[in-house]
């Protein structure tokens, strides 16, 4: 078990994607995407741009590690294609599908078809049961668990077991599930949003 932080520069619900009852990160983020294993922990930080430096916008523990094509076709994760019958659905990650021998991509409000290689190398989606998202109500790390944020690009692996216990224990003091909205909307155009934090 490890807890993988980062800094989520971006959040608009789509890179890690929070709704219909699974937090998903199924684009972006390659390397934590390539390396995340099953019990593993996800945390995302605030950006100063964003809601701030030490703030928890987002905490997940993986459960399910898929493939692309497995992740499209799986009735779980319908919902998460993009479509316009609402804001989150707007927002929706399941964007890739394997049609005629090619990668297909859904049309969307966060990605161009040029980045579909990036999205699909590697080929792994990480699906989250159990999260806390927090968007725009971001909380404050208490300062003893400051030692786990990743300060600038890229991220940072933590295996001390204490320190992820305990951590867990502060966050599981809060709601499961979604508790805020994706706090970069206000920044963003109603019609492209920005997806990642990065591809790194």
């Amino acid at each position: 078990m490890k807890l993988t932080s980062y800094v989520v520069k971006h959040d608009t619900g789509f890179a890690p994607n929070p709704y219909y009852g699974f937090l998903t990160l199924a684009t972006c983020k390659p390397k934590i995407r390539q390396s995340a294993n099953i019990d593993d922990i996800l945390v995302g930080t605030g950006s100063a741009r964003g809601v701030g430096n030490n703030k928890i916008i987002y905490v997940g523990v993986v459960s399910e590690v898929l493939s692309t094509i497995d992740y499209s076709i799986d009735p779980r994760f319908e919902a998460k294609k993009p479509s316009n019958q609402d804001e989150k659905a707007k927002r929706g990650d399941n964007i890739y599908y394997w049609q005629d021998g090619q990668w297909q991509q859904i049309k969307n409000i966060s990605h161009g078809k040029g980045e579909i290689y990036d999205d699909l190398q590697p080929n792994r989606i990480l699906v989250c049961e159990k999260f806390w998202y927090l968007g725009n109500q971001a909380k404050m790390i208490p300062e003893e668990f400051l030692e786990i944020v990743k300060i600038g690009p890229g991220h940072k692996n933590t295996i001390d077991e204490t320190l992820i216990n305990d951590f867990m224990k502060w966050i599981g003091q809060f709601p499961r599930g979604v508790m805020g909205e994706p706090s970069s909307l206000s920044f963003c155009s109603s019609d492209k949003i920005p997806a990642c934090a990065g591809m790194t």
